[in-house]
């Protein structure tokens, strides 16, 4: 198991046990959330029960709800008075920091707000990029790309957040100037552009051109050298002189003769690939 290095001690134990759903206390209300939705979550509790919520004990007889506040609110809409849930005694930073990591385990959440909770967990909380990685169960890389969703223009965040581009699409903007970003993300929208179409203008857009245009001279050249190379094979395997006129797109291929024994030696060659190819068949 990979080790945490901020120090934090947390006791996780809890008891599980039946509270009355007025004696919670959430950060939302139900009216936060789209009714359809609520309705949707309480078809589902109905049919296949509710879940297990975690709540933090509070002083008088309360408690705080620590994670899952839409699904809280849909089992209320349901008519239901007690729930089940696992009762922790955390002190107010710790109900704080389980509280963001049971989010970012649990729920269905968008690249956004999955990037919020994390900065939180860094500057409010101390814990490193490879710390939350670890209590989430998440790689390093993956955490760093969402964090790196934030240092977007706020034209952009908005584009994610409101469903017009992918987090995947927004990634590719990090290393263009803010200033430029917006124009960029309209435009693939318009275009359609898959993540790889906007990786490859991303990429035309920050290299100069000289050097864009050195490395189309050196994939043209590598295409160069493997059609020498297979001109040279077509001439070792017909022993006569071949030729060609053209790329790797289109072109024609000449083979010359210098007597009746090269056009049999030719004969055989495609005698024997029409062999071949009925013996595949």
């Amino acid at each position: 198991m990979k080790r945490i290095k901020r120090a934090r001690t947390m006791d996780t134990s809890f008891e599980k046990k039946l509270i009355k759903t007025v004696l919670i206390d959430t950060k939302t209300t139900a009216e936060d959330f789209e009714v359809k939705e609520l309705r949707a979550k309480a078809a589902y509790f109905l049919l296949n029960g509710a879940p297990v919520f975690s709540v933090n004990k509070l002083e008088g007889g309360r408690y705080a709800l620590l994670a899952a506040e839409k699904d809280f609110h849909a089992v209320r809409s349901m008519g239901t008075m007690e729930i089940e849930a696992r009762v922790y005694e955390f002190t107010e930073d710790n109900a704080e920091v389980f509280s963001l990591l049971e989010k970012l385990k649990s729920e269905e959440l968008g690249a956004m707000e999955e990037g919020y909770l994390m900065k939180r967990l860094v500057q409010e909380h101390g814990f490193t990029q490879d710390d939350v990685a670890a209590l989430i169960g998440r790689s390093r890389p993956a955490v760093a790309n969402t964090l790196r969703l934030l240092t977007l223009s706020p034209e952009v965040v908005g584009l994610v957040e409101s469903g017009r581009l992918s987090a995947g699409h927004a990634r590719t903007l990090v290393r263009v100037p803010k200033t430029q970003q917006y124009a960029f993300a309209e435009e693939a929208i318009k275009r359609g552009y898959s993540v790889r179409d906007m990786e490859r203008a991303v990429k035309a857009f920050l290299t100069p051109p000289e050097v864009l245009q050195q490395e189309k001279d050196a994939k043209a050249a590598a295409k160069s050298e493997e059609l020498k190379a297979f001109v040279e094979r077509m001439r070792s395997v017909f022993r006569t002189k071949v030729s060609l006129i053209g790329n790797d797109k289109k072109g024609r291929i000449y083979i010359d003769y210098y007597s009746p024994e090269d056009l049999f030696r030719f004969e055989e060659f495609l005698d024997m690939i029409e062999g071949y190819g009925r013996e595949e068949n």
